[in-house]
This record gives structure tokens, C-alpha cells and sequence, in this order.
């Protein structure tokens, strides 16, 4: 009987800790989608990053963030859970029944495991592949930004004081009715150059294969060479005329070490590449150590609230979180050795985790001390 009892109620834990936990990083990760969306857009709108790339790039910050999510949504979700079966009572009950705190351990632990799992297998392997393919996107957004989006009617600036002008564009990308200007490096006008005017029936475009440098083949045009505000300009007619525009300089990004894999960052002595080491094998400590911790932080005393034990867990991840962040670049600074690593911050935080767990005890002792004593001295 009590073994049936105890199934009963480890299917029960589990189902309730599993549903607390998947609300609350349903609802972080549609915090960190709509943030990431509002930034990938702002670079859409920045000509940065063609507009057919953002839900993968949304996706891809997604997988490179969830691991961040994971850990406080454990804690949340066992934290909100148990509290609601402590205030029901659904937890005395079955104490009275002969259960022990094994069988919430137990079911607590098999949530914690699978999320230990999932953290390892984001903050090892999708995380870092993630972010090498948004690395690789945004690389090659930026290369192609220079003739991306050219549309009729607008004034497009290709980089250096070079503009682009066209009517209409037709089926088989060729350009009609262009103008293009530019400064060019002779003479001591305005600017520092001569202004380039050139009126043209039709011209196409080209870009090298390293995005450095785009070519645009203007047919059938005259050109106008001269000093704003000169009279000596030079007039010409060409049939056909390749200008060579430069692209300006972009800020592409550097790979970074969240990008490299586990064995790259293994055999690395880069202070860099051992903090991010350390920092993925945290992801996974971090959940154990919040998940086993929660457990008895969500233990309520009686007549208390819901979610009295929730700021508790806020509180603890908080100073978690910093700690990690702080330590991260103690490595990266030198400041701490690689054989360190954040294992001080674990040790530190379950220190304070059990000192938060025994605080109501000592609450309770320090009131009854302070009672004998009044009482003794009345």
C-alpha cells in the first residue's frame, strides 16, 4: 500500500513540477524571442541583414540563449510547485501517510536530470553551432550589403561617395535611365576630389567574390568631370565603361570562443577559450546545483503564502548568475587560474543555498531563546 502510495504521488510531483517548469521558460523564452526579434529587425532596417534571414536568426540566438533560461526556470518551476502543494496541503498529507521527502526528490531529481541533459547538449553542441552559423550569416550579410536592395527610384550610396540612380530594372537584372556619381582622387576641390557625373541608358553591376569591390558597367552614357562651382568641366561619350567602387569598411564580426568546439576549447591555454570552457561546463553544474538546492527552499512553513519561498530563489539565482559572470572574467583576465575555474562559485553558492534553507530554523531558535529569556527574567 505504501508503495502504491508512493508512486502516486512521485507521478504526481513529477506532472507538477514538469508543468510549473515548462510555463516559466515558455514564458523567458518568449521574452528572449521577442528581444531578439526587435534587434535583428533594427539591423534589417539598418541594411545589415537581408529580410528572408531573420526567423533563422531568431532561431539561432534562441539556441545560443536557452541555456541562460534553463537553470532559473528549474528553480522557478520546482520553487512555484511545491509551494502550491505545500499550501494545499497536499504535502503534509501524504507525510501523514508514511512518505518521506525521498519520493519529492525523486521526482524533483528526474526533471532536473533531463534539463542537466538538455543544458549540456545546447551549451556543448547546438549552442556552439549556432553561433558559428549566425557568425557565417552575418559575415556574408555584411559582404553582400553593398548591392543588396537595390530598388528603382532610390538614391543608393555604394560606399566612398559613390551613388547609384536607376528608372527600372529589368528581367534580366540590368539597370535603364542611370545616373551615378562619385568623387574621384585628382585635383584639390571640394572634398579633397573631382566630381564624377554620369548619365547612362543602361548599366549592370557586379560584385567580387569577397565583397571588397563591386563593378558597374555603364553603356551608352556621357560623362562630366569637373569642380562644383568651376567652369572647367569635361564632357564625354562612351559606349561602354566599367567604374570600379570600393566597399566601405565593415565592422564584420570576429569568431569568438563561444563558437569553437569542446575539443578546441580543451587543448587551448587562451585565457578566453578556458573561461568559455568553464562557462559551458557551469551551465550544466548550475542546474544541479539550483535543482537540488529548490527542493528544500520550496518548503513552506505553515500559514505561509504560495509563493513566499519564490524571492528566496530570484535572490539565490541572482547572485548565481553574477558570481559566474564575474568569474568568467577573472579567467579571462588571468586573474584566477584555468584549473579554478568556477568551481569557487559552485562551492560559494551552495554554501549560501544551505544557509538560506536553515534560516528559518535559526529563526525559530533565536525566537524561543529570546522567549526563555524574557520569561526567565519576569
Amino acid at each position: 500500500m505504501k508503495r502504491r502510495i508512493g508512486g502516486i504521488l512521485f507521478r504526481h510531483v513529477l506532472r507538477e513540477v514538469g508543468i510549473a517548469f515548462i510555463g516559466v521558460a515558455l514564458v523567458l523564452l518568449a521574452l528572449i524571442v521577442t528581444n531578439q526579434l526587435a534587434f535583428v529587425l533594427g539591423r534589417v532596417a539598418e541594411g545589415q541583414v537581408p529580410g528572408a534571414l531573420v526567423l533563422e536568426l531568431v532561431r539561432l540566438s534562441v539556441t545560443e540563449n536557452a541555456s541562460v533560461i534553463l537553470p532559473i526556470s528549474l528553480l522557478l518551476g520546482i520553487t512555484v510547485a511545491l509551494g502550491r502543494l505545500y499550501h494545499d496541503s497536499e504535502m503534509v498529507a501524504a507525510q501523514a501517510c508514511g512518505m518521506g521527502p525521498s519520493t519529492v526528490y525523486a521526482a524533483a531529481g528526474v526533471v532536473t536530470l533531463a534539463t542537466a541533459a538538455l543544458s549540456a547538449w545546447l551549451g556543448f553542441f547546438a549552442g556552439p553551432e549556432g553561433a558559428r552559423r549566425s557568425f557565417e550569416i552575418r559575415s556574408e550579410s555584411l559582404r553582400t550589403a553593398l548591392v543588396r536592395g537595390l530598388a528603382p527610384g532610390e538614391f543608393r550610396s555604394l560606399g566612398n561617395g559613390a551613388v547609384l540612380y536607376f528608372r527600372e530594372q529589368d528581367e534580366g537584372g540590368r539597370l535603364r535611365d542611370v545616373f551615378f556619381e562619385r568623387r574621384v582622387a585628382r585635383g584639390a576641390g571640394t572634398d579633397g576630389g573631382q566630381l564624377e557625373v554620369v548619365l547612362a541608358d543602361s548599366a549592370r553591376y557586379a560584385l567580387a567574390p569577397d565583397g571588397s569591390l563591386a563593378a558597374v558597367v555603364l553603356q551608352d552614357g556621357r560623362r562630366y568631370e569637373g569642380l562644383p562651382g568651376g567652369g572647367a568641366w569635361r564632357r564625354m561619350q562612351f559606349r561602354e565603361q566599367t567604374v570600379p567602387v570600393r566597399a566601405p569598411e565593415t565592422s564584420a564580426p570576429k569568431p569568438r570562443p563561444d563558437m569553437q568546439p569542446f575539443g578546441a576549447l580543451r587543448s587551448s591555454d587562451d585565457p578566453r577559450y578556458q573561461a568559455e570552457l568553464h562557462w559551458r561546463i557551469a551551465t550544466v553544474v548550475i542546474t544541479l546545483v539550483l535543482g537540488a538546492l529548490a527542493i528544500p527552499i520550496a518548503r513552506l512553513r505553515p500559514r505561509q503564502g504560495r509563493y513566499a519561498r519564490v524571492i528566496w530563489g530570484v535572490l539565490l539565482y541572482a547572485v548565481y548568475a553574477n558570481l559566474l559572470i564575474s568569474g568568467r572574467t577573472l579567467i579571462e583576465k588571468g586573474t584566477v587560474p584555468a584549473w579554478l575555474g568556477l568551481w569557487w562559485v559552485h562551492a560559494l553558492v551552495a554554501i549560501l543555498g544551505l544557509g538560506i534553507i536553515k534560516l528559518p530554523v535559526l529563526t525559530d531558535a533565536l525566537r524561543r531563546l529570546r522567549a526563555r529569556t524574557s520569561a526567565a527574567a519576569a
